[in-house]
């Protein structure tokens, strides 16, 4: 009788065996420069992967799949609610208002949503970022309660910090919200996600395990954090735009499998276009297109036991609990921000950053490599208003001015 394909033996490779043969085929090249996988935040890891790490990710099962959130940036509450409704009758499922409507305007923007259905988030109004005023005037505030808090990784990422740094700086701000206001407090964690498919899937399980493992070590049940995933936009160019479509669905893509439980994709072009029906579609049919075509909803956990990602995820969250703890030492959050170390080491990584694009060791589709042929003007970023942060990255303008 023949094997079937349930019995056909699993034959196990060694390490060294599989490298003798890749050293053989590579014809004297490295093996270093073509199979060890090397990461823009520094850490280095094999491509090769035949056991899982230690520490072993214990990260609490999701329950749910994801929420598809569209962002709302109308600020005359009519238009927004407007805004809103035709988006869940088109495969949005939470809505997020830029705009912080209060009182009646707030009742206004959310007429008609169901909010047990369908999350509504109000920047400024039921979702307050306690961080806020202190980035931004170098003031602390009080932190009010019956509201969810914000804890903003974006923001910090749009302004220079790596994975690794949006971990450590996310988890210091929930554990100074924790011991000022107790673990109990509804937080939501908000980071910003790149184009670095599968670093920013371990990024998202790196937070996950760790924000458990404080809870677990404070005597709480063991639960995942809220997360809330939106694309970073820092790459999106003007030059090629419909590239950025492409970023999106990757972000996207890296949320859904790092197990963020609401994600927002935000418009390709939101930088230097007006918000309209065309590109607002688009963006939210990226995620729809992931649960009705691609079935990502299916499985709750689709990352857990890969042997590359397991070792990633454990590699991000060593170096951010290293982090945490260098921050927790001088002070906190606040105390880090407020001595202006926040703001140094953002400028020193912000400006890795940009001489990586600048000196060709990475690139930017349409402004460093394979430009179309007619090339546009890039969009310059803003000042910042925040007095303890830099200015927000300006990548593809910066490069475009850079080039000869």
């Amino acid at each position: 009788m023949s094997n079937t394909p349930e019995t056909l033996p699993f034959i196990s490779d060694s390490t060294e065996s599989w490298k003798a043969r890749v050293e053989k085929e590579l014809k004297g090249k490295s093996f270093e420069d073509h199979l060890i996988w090397k990461s823009s935040e520094g850490f280095e890891i094999e491509a090769w992967q035949n056991t899982l790490p230690s520490p072993l990710a214990s990260l609490p099962p999701l329950e749910s799949p994801w929420k598809i959130l569209e962002p709302i940036y109308a600020t005359d509450a009519q238009t927004a609610n407007s805004l809103a409704l035709d988006a869940l009758m088109h495969g949005a499922e939470g809505i997020w208002f830029y705009k912080s409507f209060m009182g009646a305007a707030a009742e206004v923007a959310g007429k008609g949503v169901d909010t047990k259905v369908a999350p509504v988030f109000v920047r400024g109004g039921n979702c307050i970022d306690p961080f806020r005023n202190l980035l931004k005037h170098g003031e602390n505030q009080s932190i009010p309660e019956g509201v969810t808090l914000l804890l903003s990784g974006k923001r910090l990422r749009e302004r220079g910090a790596g994975v690794v740094d949006e971990v450590a700086f996310l988890i210091t701000q929930a554990i100074e919200i924790g011991n000022n206001a107790g673990f109990e407090t509804p937080m939501l964690f908000h980071t910003g996600v790149g184009n670095a498919f599968l670093t920013e899937i371990g990024k998202l399980r790196a937070l996950r395990w760790l924000w458990s493992s404080v809870l677990a070590n404070e005597g709480k049940p063991l639960q995942s954090p809220s997360i809330l995933a939106s694309n970073l936009s820092i790459t999106y160019a003007q030059n090629d735009e419909h590239t950025n479509i492409l970023r999106a669905t990757s972000a996207a893509m890296s949320s859904v499998l790092g197990g963020a439980q609401m994600v927002m994709t935000e418009p390709w072009n939101k930088g230097w276009k007006e918000d309209d029906a065309f590109s607002r579609r688009i963006s939210r049919n990226i995620q729809t297109l992931l649960k009705e075509e691609g079935r990502l909803d299916k499985n709750l956990n689709q990352a857990d036991g890969s042997y590359f990602i397991e070792h990633l995820t454990t590699v991000i969250a060593t170096q951010a609990w290293k982090k945490v703890q260098h921050i927790e030492q001088a002070g906190g959050f606040t105390a880090y921000a407020l001595a202006g170390t926040l703001r140094s080491y953002l400028e020193a990584s912000g400006e890795h950053i940009r001489n990586s694009f600048l000196h060709g060791d990475r690139v930017l589709l349409g402004v460093n490599k394979f430009l179309p042929n007619e090339v546009k003007k890039e969009a310059e970023a803003k000042s910042s208003a925040y007095k303890l942060l830099p200015d927000v990255l300006s990548l593809p303008y910066e490069v475009q001015i850079a080039q000869p």
